[in-house]
C-alpha cells in the first residue's frame, strides 16, 4: 500500500504550543480573579477543542453559559496576541515535511484548534507547505467526529485507503480508525504514553525523527 496523504493533528504533533496555551489561559484567569494553571494542568486540558479546554480550566464556573461566553472571548483575543511567541515545530518535523514533500507526497493538517488561529498559525510557521489546512469552525463537532473531516477529504480527493493520520491525543487514533485510515501516534506530544497504547494505533514514535520510517513501514 501507498501512502499519498499525511494528515496531521497540529498541537503537540507539529508544533509545541503549549506555553502559549497556558500564558493566555492564565492571563485571562487572573483577569477575572481565578488563580492560574500550571502548564502541566495546560497539558491534560488541551486536545478536543478550544472551548472543551477553558470549560475545563474554569472547572464548575464553566457552566455558566453568559460568563463562559466573555470569559471565552476574552481568552481568544490573548491567545491570538500570544500564540507566536513560543509555538515552534518540534525538532526534525521541518526535515520531515522537506523529505514528504520531496517525496510528492500531499500534506494536510485537521486540528481541533479554532480555525482562524490554525490558518494564521500554519501561515507563519509552515507558509504554503501544506496542500490543505482545516481547524474547528463555529457551530460543527469537533475530532474525534468525522463529518467536517468527510467534507475536507471530498474537497481534497484523499482515499482512506491511501492516508495516515497522525497525532498526539487519542483522539486522533479514534478519527483514523472510524475513517478506515491508518493511524501514527506520538508521544512527545500531550497525552500519556499509555492512553495512546490502549488505543490501538497502527504504529507509535516516541520522536519526530521516527515519524519518517514509521509511514514508509505502513507500505511494506
Amino acid at each position: 500500500m501507498q501512502i499519498k496523504h499525511i494528515i496531521f493533528d497540529l498541537d503537540g504533533t507539529l508544533v509545541d504550543t503549549l506555553g502559549d496555551l497556558t500564558r493566555a489561559i492564565s492571563d485571562t484567569l487572573v483577569a477575572f480573579g481565578m488563580a492560574p494553571i500550571t502548564r502541566q494542568q495546560t497539558e491534560s486540558y488541551i486536545g478536543k477543542g478550544a472551548k472543551h479546554f477553558v470549560k475545563l480550566a474554569l472547572k464548575e464556573k464553566g457552566e455558566d453559559p453568559v460568563f463562559f461566553d466573555t470569559f471565552y472571548a476574552d481568552y481568544m483575543v490573548r491567545y491570538k496576541a500570544y500564540q507566536l511567541d513560543d509555538s515552534q515545530p518540534y525538532p526534525g518535523i521541518q526535515s520531515l515535511i522537506d523529505t514528504l514533500k520531496a517525496q510528492e507526497r500531499t500534506l494536510y493538517v485537521f486540528s481541533n484548534k479554532p480555525h482562524e488561529i490554525t490558518e494564521l498559525l500554519m501561515d507563519a510557521v509552515f507558509p504554503n507547505q501544506f496542500d490543505g489546512v482545516h481547524g474547528h469552525k463555529p457551530n460543527t463537532l469537533a475530532k474525534p467526529d468525522t463529518t467536517e473531516y468527510a467534507k475536507f477529504a471530498l474537497l481534497h480527493n484523499i482515499n482512506p485507503d491511501q492516508a495516515v493520520f497522525i497525532g498526539d491525543s487519542t483522539y486522533d487514533v479514534m478519527m483514523g480508525q472510524k475513517l478506515s485510515m491508518k493511524t501514527i501516534a506520538v508521544t512527545y506530544g500531550y497525552m500519556e504514553k499509555q492512553r495512546l497504547v490502549e488505543s490501538q494505533p497502527d504504529r507509535i514514535v516516541d520522536s519526530p525523527f521516527e515519524l519518517l520510517k514509521a509511514i514508509e513501514s505502513l507500505e511494506s
